[in-house]
């Protein structure tokens, strides 16, 4: 069935309380849908909401699930924002210095065209809410890079600009890094006693290429934990990482 953009931006908007002059100037929609089959759907089950969030352990910000419960996706070019069904795990693009192991709370929001958008569910931003990033590119030298402080912040953007990727523009600001934020407002995981003997061998291992297999048979322990292990031992302050410090990704087969 086709939902009309206009109702579900206006609801949309009426949900959240904003001032009107945060609104879409007179046209902006009814051109983005005529360029666009089908840019919003029926609207997700909330108990379907519920189990992802039950399964994924997060609650999704409030105004994606408003945003979900009026139009299951959002399109334009690409999905804006994915339907529930597809809003999963980030698949990275590009290098995050120090990290080896990405976040559990990463996942990817929409792939609208360029790159895809994505959202940390661990943390809320002081003032703000659940910062909203992008994957990077290392194909085209473009680094991973926060481009909104919330989901609302993104979407109210995103809306007043007919769903083009504004953030491509030429001056947008410096929100900063995805994973150096992560690591400045999450707390580093812990790590019992027993494992953290194991911490130092496991860092080298990890930097040398070895696979999280290789290193539990190597060791002797099971893969889990060797997985916590690394996301103990890559959690280290943002300010403590040298600008060059660069962390491979760890191999999971």
């Amino acid at each position: 069935m086709s939902v009309a953009l206009e109702s579900v931006i206006s609801r949309w908007l009426e949900w959240g309380g904003f001032d009107a002059s945060l609104a879409p100037e007179p046209g902006v929609l009814s051109a983005w849908s005529a360029e666009v089959v089908r840019p919003c759907r029926d609207g997700a089950d909330p108990q379907t909401i519920a189990h992802w969030e039950e399964r994924h352990g997060y609650r999704l910000p409030a105004g994606l699930r408003s945003l979900l419960l009026l139009s299951n996706g959002l399109y334009r070019v690409g999905p804006l924002v994915h339907p529930i069904s597809a809003i999963g795990p980030m698949i990275p693009f590009a290098a995050f210095p120090g990290m080896m192991i990405q976040p559990e709370s990463w996942f990817e929001l929409g792939n609208p065209n360029l790159q895809t958008v994505c959202i940390d569910l661990a943390y809320r931003l002081p003032g703000g809410g659940c910062p909203v990033f992008t994957s990077g590119d290392d194909g085209s030298l473009d680094p991973p890079r926060v481009i909104a402080q919330s989901f609302e912040e993104w979407f109210l953007e995103l809306i007043r600009q007919g769903g083009r990727e504004y953030w491509f523009d030429p001056g947008f600001p410096d929100l900063g890094a995805p994973w150096r934020l992560h690591r400045q407002h999450v707390a580093r995981p812990g790590l019992e006693s027993r494992l953290a003997a194991y911490a130092a061998t496991v860092e080298g291992m990890a930097q040398a290429g070895s696979s999280e297999l290789e290193i539990a048979t190597a060791l002797g322990l099971a893969r889990g934990d060797v997985e916590l292990i690394v996301r103990h031992i890559q959690h280290s302050p943002a300010e403590a990482q040298a600008p060059s410090a660069k962390g491979s990704p760890i191999k999971t087969r």
